[in-house]
């Protein structure tokens, strides 16, 4: 965790959670997205929950270019270190919107949804909880962590899961997105499209935190993409050689 930031205690829910309730119950959506970090073309980046675990608990990452074969074998190799796994389950779209949702379309400047459509895997979304493994010294973490993965678009994930549901996230994470020649139909890092104004526009709040980054030298990421966030708490190293800028 980063002390320079506030430090959360477990939540209840979290505390409480067993295996057979996480299988059996209701879906918990309200406490998953409360107090979240939402990462849009995150890939399998365990930087946020390395770095960020204690200051969050409820990660949900989004990425339509991978498959669920591909999470399960990041998640057992290289996975979460010091950490293990709990339980896991998928979640259906009623249980994200239970309330419905209508997708707000991007305009012409924002890019073509349907750029990458060769590279889009099958929708899919997998819960998975974590928990710090015995014998693992608590200076490591955390006890426990929840992970929401979604095979999604960032930009309607975003808008079907807080908006549709009345939430923000605590903070979000721009990290290395990959527009143009990375397969990302729209720059989440331009203030201007459609990733920005959704997030920042969203009458429920904004985000506390960002994380703005990626690979290359610190000098690369010496400002903040969005310029709400002109306060840098610290640089974090990227795994992979880059930098992470803390933003608030």
């Amino acid at each position: 965790m980063l002390h320079q930031l506030p430090v959360l205690p477990t939540p209840q829910w979290l505390q409480e959670l067993s295996a057979k309730r996480m299988l059996k119950d209701p879906f918990p959506l309200q406490e998953v997205l409360t107090d979240s970090l939402y990462y849009p073309s995150s890939g399998f980046d365990g930087d946020p929950v390395k770095y960020l675990t204690g200051n969050v608990y409820s990660f949900i990452y989004v990425d339509y270019g991978k498959d669920y074969r591909e999470l399960e074998e990041s998640v057992q190799t290289p996975g979460f270190k010091g950490y293990e796994l709990i339980a896991s389950r998928s979640i259906t779209q009623s249980e994200l919107t239970p309330n419905g949702w209508t997708p707000v379309p991007p305009i012409a400047s924002d890019g073509d949804p349907h750029k990458h459509r060769d590279w889009i895997k099958e929708p899919f979304c997998s819960w998975r909880v974590f928990q710090r493994s015995a014998g693992v010294p608590e200076l490591h973490g955390p006890p426990r962590f929840s992970l929401l993965f979604l095979c999604a678009d960032g930009v309607t994930a975003f808008q079907a899961l807080y908006l549709s549901n009345s939430a923000a996230p605590r903070a979000v994470a721009i990290i290395q997105p990959g527009h143009g020649f990375g397969r990302n139909w729209t720059n989440f890092e331009d203030q201007e499209q459609v990733f920005a104004r959704t997030v920042l526009g969203n009458p429920y709040g904004r985000p506390q935190i960002l994380l703005y980054g990626g690979y290359g030298p610190r000098k690369f990421y010496q400002e903040s993409c969005w310029k709400e966030f002109s306060t840098l708490v610290c640089h974090l190293a990227k795994g992979g050689q880059g930098t992470i800028g803390v933003w608030v």
